[in-house]
């Protein structure tokens, strides 16, 4: 798809591409078919098209345009869906790739960004900020999602004082807050360069601190979240130690009641021939009450200390 912006806005193909202000969301084959139509020259299309196992933009500046990538991801928990975009930023022209493939929310945001301006009030500074505001803009209601379902967690960690698969789901939203983390930092880093604007092929770029004020704060909302994570931990741990305590506890108190019992045991089962109630009538009863008088010694013993 290209879209020019002359005396109206009208979308054409690379046959009809006339070099005015125009943007473009093309697949990795079109650009590699229509890279030198653009001006565009073998080896800068080699180096823009180069792949980067890194997470966040590998970000080129050269003297005709400045080039990179964005790893689009969903705020959502459960979505690990992700998208590859490669864009190159010229005078008056704006590429976009889509590096592995159709991405169905990449091309509706394009398309809003593209029909948001008359050709008017266009500038290829405004679309950048349209679009990439596009895929972080309601990404706070996403956030409120999983810091409720970690309230949620939480929540129950406290009243029932255990969470089935806890590990797991740390582990879970750990990764996707360390990705979010790297997600929102990336449009920054963009920022940045794109507010430099070393080659000065943009007029203004004032409108670039728009996006990047919102990565910021959605990126402090992150950490934010993997800070409660961390707290999470510390609460789910202090439960289980609680917990153990109180086993611990109870087995104490257990020893304690029977260890009178067994020096009584351990007393009157040694075999020596002139032990004075061996032969004693009221021997058996006198133990059976020394027994329990020692019981409810303990027992007493324990109620005043709080102990049970």
């Amino acid at each position: 798809m290209i879209f020019e912006f002359s005396k109206s806005l009208r979308e054409t193909d690379i046959n009809g591409f006339s070099g005015n202000c125009a943007v473009a969301l093309l697949s990795a084959s079109e650009f590699e078919k229509y890279h030198t139509k653009m001006e565009i020259p073998e080896a800068d299309y080699k180096k823009i098209t180069q792949k980067s196992e890194h997470f966040r933009s590998q970000t080129d500046v050269s003297r005709e345009h400045i080039s990179g990538t964005i790893r689009i991801i969903e705020p959502d928990i459960d979505n690990t869906s992700e998208a590859l975009l490669t864009f190159c930023f010229k005078k008056n022209l704006l590429i976009f790739i889509e590096s592995n493939g159709h991405n169905d929310k990449v091309r509706e945001i394009f398309l809003q960004s593209v029909h948001r301006f008359s050709e008017k009030k266009y500038s290829p500074e405004l679309f950048i900020s349209a679009f990439i505001d596009g895929f972080i803009r309601n990404d706070g209601a996403e956030l409120e999602k999983i810091e409720y379902e970690i309230n949620r967690i939480e929540d129950s960690i406290i009243n029932e004082s255990q969470y089935k698969n806890f590990n797991e789901e740390m582990l879970r939203y750990k990764r996707k807050l360390l990705g979010l983390s790297n997600y929102y930092e990336q449009f920054i880093d963009i920022g940045e360069v794109l507010t430099e604007n070393e080659n000065r092929i943009f007029e203004s770029t004032s409108v670039f601190r728009t996006f990047m004020r919102k990565a910021e704060r959605l990126c402090n909302d992150i950490n934010l979240l993997r800070d409660g994570l961390v707290l999470m931990r510390e609460t789910y741990q202090s439960h289980l130690d609680l917990k153990l305590n109180n086993t611990m506890k109870l087995f104490t108190v257990i020893t304690a009641f029977f260890s009178p019992l067994t020096l009584i045991a351990g007393w009157y089962g040694m075999n020596f021939e002139f032990m004075p109630e061996l032969h004693w009538r009221y021997g058996y009863l006198f133990v059976i009450v020394l027994s329990i008088a020692s019981v409810i010694s303990c027992l007493v013993i324990f109620r005043r200390k709080k102990m049970m």
